[in-house]
């Protein structure tokens, strides 16, 4: 099973502006996808703010019940009690931010420039434009396995984010059910 297809599968959707995958779980499947900007949409294009995508189905589960207990607001307290925390995190979404920007094409800048979108693609991650409030925190675990961020890392190392157990893989069950012939 190729790749697109498995992680139209661990999305429950197809990928839109997928450009690669920058870290895969021991079991060799996607965990982080990486997407386009602007994604080339019928009748024009949308601009998409999220460099690295969660696809990993635990994790995406685990990280949904963290920020439904309201975890969100415990890291903003965290972040902004603490300076040299907060300076990592700051260079880290500015780096994200040129990461991003060094993936348009002329034709991209083109259509930003045009439409005067500039000031978005400047936001960081999950479209954030307050340094001092985080959204999304599977964007954070996502950069974190594709790159650096220390909101990640942190979520990583207390909820023991890891990799499925090998007697219960759950993206063997997506190739089990292709080759099946069960969708």
């Amino acid at each position: 099973m190729k790749d697109r297809e498995i992680i139209a599968r661990q999305l429950d959707r197809s990928p839109q502006g997928l450009i690669g995958v920058p870290h895969r779980c021991r079991f060799g499947y996607p965990t982080v996808i990486t997407t386009r900007p602007l994604i080339r949409k019928e009748g024009g294009f949308e601009l998409f703010p999220t460099l690295y995508w969660l696809s990993c189905p635990r994790r995406v589960e685990t990280l949904s019940r963290i920020e439904a207990e309201g975890y969100i607001n415990k890291l903003e307290e965290e972040l902004n009690s603490k300076p040299k925390l907060k300076e990592k995190y700051e260079n880290q979404v500015e780096d994200y931010v040129r990461q991003r920007e060094k993936l348009l094409t002329e034709e991209d800048r083109k259509f930003i420039e045009n439409r005067g979108l500039e000031r978005a693609l400047k936001k960081g991650i999950g479209g954030i434009e307050d340094i001092e409030h985080l959204k999304c925190l599977h964007l954070h675990v996502a950069h974190q396995l594709a790159g650096e961020n220390v909101i990640g890392e942190i979520l990583i190392d207390r909820f023991q984010l890891e990799d499925c157990p090998s007697e219960d893989v759950i993206c063997d069950r997506f190739t089990k059910d292709k080759e099946s012939g069960y969708d």
